[in-house]
């Protein structure tokens, strides 16, 4: 985590005037709306387009709720890390909880599950995803965690290849629900 220093977003090349920096820092029930606000539109700029409505805005509300967010950020098990550009705009964000029943497959003594990690497409492929992700690790890391593992849609190559990039494996699958669709999910996990 950056602790409110700022770095560069990719070479100064692939910079645009609104991201040419960004920092990292934990959430607060202050960015609960911000947040709340940030993940539904990040979800469905991702996934819209393959999770159509109705379930597409229920799913939101179930989601990406003000008030969920709040007691995550409020639950001593979770964090929640938020990227800011240079100008204060929310980018990207992580939401990181202690899993004490890891899914088979995910081998360690002390399981940490992102369970949300999402970056603005324009701001992909910039340092700031490997960076939100190393913070990830470190906290795990600094609450006493040995693997962290996530859930990812196996028919969303970009991200299965950036969490590989990051040094996670494949070691299971998981239905995600979403209305009446079945999703068929990785498993990825990755030791610390």
């Amino acid at each position: 985590m950056t602790g409110g220093s700022f770095k560069q977003c990719g070479n100064s090349e692939m910079s645009t005037p609104t991201m040419s920096t960004f920092s990292i820092r934990r959430c607060t029930m202050a960015d609960a709306a911000t947040t709340a606000a940030l993940g539904a539109r990040l979800f469905t700029e991702t996934y819209g387009p393959t999770h159509p409505e109705p379930e597409l805005s229920r799913y939101l509300a179930r989601s990406f709720s003000v008030e969920s967010v709040r007691e995550a950020i409020a639950d001593s098990d979770v964090t929640m890390l938020l990227v800011e550009d240079s100008f204060g705009a929310s980018v990207a964000y992580a939401y990181l909880k202690a899993s004490p029943e890891p899914p088979a497959g995910v081998a360690g003594d002390r399981a940490f599950e992102i369970v949300r990690f999402y970056v603005d497409g324009a701001c992909q492929g910039r340092g700031v995803g490997a960076a939100l992700m190393e913070a990830c690790f470190a906290d795990a890391k600094e609450r006493g965690s040995d693997v962290v593992w996530l859930q990812v849609w196996k028919e969303a190559p970009w991200a299965v290849g950036f969490y590989r990039r990051m040094g996670f494996s494949v070691v299971g699958s998981a239905p995600f629900y979403f209305g009446e669709q079945i999703g068929d999910d990785h498993i990825m996990s990755r030791s610390l």
